[in-house]
């Protein structure tokens, strides 16, 4: 069985929202975009009919941006579809990619769109939380759907990323609060031009799980140095970034080179960036290079560096650097019981999934590791999963194994060895009595 990580490498999407039939024909309460940081609260709540948001594949809301330029007005689009309703709304909600809590630019009012403010006002709203919402739900004829265009001032100066939560409702016009489809989306916009003032610098290329020198081809590793992002600005993955499947090669004006190779990137922050290595890099020492301002005349390219590189490079992920992340149905692994682990740099699985795609489904990997828990070695019979993890990128692995049943209980070591390379000492699995 393949069970779903417990430290994500990417984020997935919170689903949930916004009104409009009668009840809030003027505009939905504030905080219903389902955006996390608010909560996560849809009109769901009042629209009960079908209890969860984006339930029906057959509708939609979707947001257009563009690039922004700071202080410059542009034109958003929220479009609600759905081909058996009639009547639309929406909220939609704009905040700063590094602090969530902060409101982004304003919003702009017009003859069908209201702004209301987290003070419970309307705009203007001097700095408070913004909600741009309908003010007049829109008819049309059944199944034609509609777009609202809001007016967005970014802020004056450039703040990174900015994502944009927005919720609509596909309702039928009854007059009441059945029978509506709810649903979430966001986009993330970013400046469109990048002006990140100082010169990268690489200090080391290791893998992420571990921090070991090794990197292989399609390991996720970390690249530790300065000047990537400005002190105090970090940029995750959002939902929207992972593009019909596939991860994106730049982040907040930030790309990574691996043998001349863009590599797909999770995270970047001031000190540190995290990115899967390219199916192509080399297995005997490869090149990695940080690029900043990417897309304009004259980028900034960091000194590259040269990485220690293999075909494997196996290391656990784990919890604090020293206990592997491990999950077991009764909480922690025991002797004779599963446990399920997750590493990088395993090498190569059949199929082959190439390196920056999210995994749709269990893959194994072409060679398994020797696994060794508490000095013991564990039998190949005892390993029943050893591939990727489905639901993120396909340099995570995920395994399966069953714990020794003459191991002791406690924090015993452990490691994977593969292709002659062996994971780093220092990591245990903690096993406990059995219950």
């Amino acid at each position: 069985m393949i069970r779903n990580v417990a430290r994500r490498l990417i984020f997935t999407a919170a689903s949930v929202f916004p009104a409009i039939l009668y009840a809030y024909s003027t505009g939905p309460p504030i905080d219903r975009t389902g955006a996390p940081v608010d909560g996560g609260v849809t009109c769901v709540v009042c629209h009960k009919t079908y209890v969860t948001a984006n339930s029906d594949p057959r509708g939609s809301v979707r947001i257009t941006a563009s690039p922004y330029t700071p202080g410059v007005k542009q034109t958003l689009q929220v479009t609600i579809n759905h081909p058996l309703q009639q009547r639309w709304g929406f909220e939609l909600i704009a905040r700063l990619a590094s602090d969530p809590t902060q409101q982004a630019g304003t919003f702009s009012t017009n003859s069908l769109v209201r702004v209301r403010c987290s003070t419970g006002v309307d705009a203007p709203c001097n700095g408070a939380l913004e909600f741009a919402e309908h003010n007049n739900a829109q008819f049309t004829a059944v199944g034609a759907g509609y777009t609202y265009s809001v007016d967005w001032t970014p802020p004056a100066t450039a703040v990174g990323d900015i994502v944009l939560y927005a919720a609509g409702n596909a309702a039928n016009g009854d007059g009441t609060d059945n029978g509506d489809w709810i649903y979430t989306t966001n986009a993330t916009v970013s400046p469109n031009v990048c002006s990140l003032p100082t010169l990268p610098f690489i200090s080391a290329a290791v893998s992420a799980a571990s921090f070991q020198n090794t990197i292989s081809p399609g390991s996720i590793i970390s690249i530790f140095g300065s000047g990537f992002q400005p002190l105090g600005l970090t940029r995750g993955l959002y939902p929207s970034d992972v593009a019909a499947g596939t991860f994106p090669t730049r982040l907040s004006c930030v790309e990574v080179q691996i043998d001349h190779q863009l590599a797909p990137m999770t995270f970047v922050g001031p000190n540190q960036i995290n990115v899967q290595v390219p199916d192509g890099a080399s297995t005997t020492g490869a090149q990695v290079q940080v690029i900043v301002n990417p897309g304009i005349p004259i980028p900034v390219y960091s000194a590259p560096i040269v990485a220690l590189s293999a075909v494997y490079s196996p290391a656990l992920f784990t919890l604090d650097g020293k206990h592997a992340v491990a999950q077991a149905s009764g909480g922690a692994p025991s002797p004779g019981g599963m446990a399920t682990l997750y590493a990088t740099g395993l090498g190569d699985t059949n199929p082959h999934v190439d390196a920056g795609v999210l995994v749709a489904s269990a893959t194994p990997c072409v060679n398994l590791p020797v696994i060794t828990i508490g000095g013991i070695t564990v039998t190949p019979s005892d390993i029943q999963y050893v591939g990727l993890t489905p639901g993120t990128i396909s340099g995570l692995y995920q395994i399966n194994v069953k714990v020794p049943a003459a191991a002791q209980t406690g924090d015993l070591p452990i490691t994977l060895q593969l292709g002659g390379i062996s994971s780093p000492n220092g990591v245990s699995v903690s096993v406990a009595t059995p219950n």
